[in-house]
């Protein structure tokens, strides 16, 4: 069959590719394994610029393959590796036991493994011995290569033409979930792909985080400073049919995935005048932002960065209620992102990691308020001198809407 995608079907520069699958074969060397053998979905797609059914293998000398179940025909015209077409994971392990040494050491990914899956692995490869290979690929994801950054940009720019679109929705006696919707149907037409994909478990993230009021303060399950209603016990969080009401804080946290790449981005609105203490919460998640921005250089230490924003709230009164009340506080203040949400790089307490270049962190700034959540985010690009790059532009400020 022959492939001929449409021209917005953007495939991965293979350059970039062959940058990135030299990285991995660098972590192969240093930690002395035949090979990495990458079987979610996003690491998959890293490594080969498709998002085919399979499993992508780099060895230790910069070699790299992907054994394609479906489609191994799409997948031979998206990727930029080698692809080899195979039947199941009974082939792919024939193959590997083919092709690297014997008793030899391969990565796998085990943070995305189930334990079932890695049963069948170990059975699959007798004599070879599996290690997490999980903490040194996300090091190498970390950094955004020049593909990446364009992607992040341009969804970037894309979130806020729905941002602009955002208060000719919002009105007394709209429900949260309405004017959700309307975002998400509005981002859809412009190319976003409504599944934002996370690294971590427990949390199925979903574009449409849009709260307001006492009822946006409830916590939950999440690992966030707030949930919110949601609309049932089997979905705890985000927007609920509850109706927006004048004077009250509306927290909108959309994030968008454009050509798989995510950003993700707050703001708060009110309906009318906000109450004071939102507008001083407000004002202190803007000096927090501040001065973060002056921060994030490379060679900055991640958990400095976490105190910084901790002690800049605290001097404008918010100590208490910074990144969450005391029984829902989180311990970051910014999370990496791209392909996946909730992964490395983090600016977390205790941290000593540090900052690098083109780096990407989505600063996640909450109050929690009694009046209701108040939140500025925005996604930036760690550069190599100088401030970070914003990808969403939007001003950072309260939006008070005329009634």
């Amino acid at each position: 069959m022959n492939f001929d995608f449409p021209p917005f079907y953007q495939l991965v520069p293979a350059e970039m590719i062959a940058a990135r699958v030299a990285a991995l074969a660098q972590v192969c060397r240093q930690a002395g394994l035949a090979a990495l053998v990458l079987t979610g979905a996003t690491d998959i797609y890293y490594a080969t610029g498709s998002m085919q059914q399979g499993v992508a293998v780099v060895d230790a000398e910069g070699r790299a393959r992907f054994l394609a179940r479906r489609h191994s025909g799409r997948a031979a015209a998206e990727s930029r590796v080698p692809v080899v077409a195979v039947n199941g994971l009974g082939e792919v392990a024939a193959h590997l036991l083919e092709t690297l040494p014997a008793k030899a050491r391969l990565g796998l990914c085990l943070d995305v493994l189930s334990a079932r899956d890695l049963l069948g692995w170990r059975q699959r490869l007798p004599g070879v011995e599996i290690v997490d290979a999980a903490p040194a690929v996300l090091e190498v994801k970390g950094v955004k290569d020049a593909f990446e950054r364009e992607m992040m940009l341009k969804s970037g720019a894309l979130a806020a033409e729905v941002y602009a679109l955002l208060p000719g929705w919002l009105a007394p006696g709209v429900s949260e979930i309405a004017v959700a919707g309307q975002m998400v149907g509005a981002a859809i037409a412009r190319g976003h792909v409504d599944i934002l994909r996370t690294r971590g478990s427990f949390m199925e993230p979903y574009s449409w985080h849009l709260v307001s009021g006492p009822e946006g303060s409830v916590p939950g399950a999440i690992d966030a400073a707030f949930a919110g209603c949601g609309l049932s016990p089997a979905f705890p969080q985000g927007a609920s049919a509850k109706p927006l009401r004048p004077h009250q804080p509306i927290l909108v946290d959309f994030g968008v995935c454009l050509a798989g790449y995510q950003t993700d981005q707050t703001r708060t609105y009110c309906l009318g005048s906000a109450p004071d203490q939102v507008h001083r919460a407000h004002q202190a998640l803007v000096a927090v932002e501040k001065a973060l921005l002056e921060g994030l250089r490379p060679g900055a230490v991640s958990g400095e960065l976490f105190d910084l924003a901790v002690e800049v709230a605290a001097s404008h009164g918010m100590a208490e209620v910074f990144l969450g009340r005391a029984d829902q506080r989180i311990k970051f203040v910014a999370h990496g992102l791209g392909l996946e949400l909730g992964a490395p790089p983090y600016l977390l307490k205790g941290s000593q990691e540090r900052v690098r270049a083109h780096e990407a962190y989505a600063l996640e700034l909450k109050i929690v308020l009694d009046e209701g959540p108040v939140g500025l985010e925005n996604t930036v690009i760690v550069n190599p001198q100088g401030p970070p790059t914003l990808t969403c532009p939007i001003p950072s400020r309260l939006i008070e809407l005329p009634l």
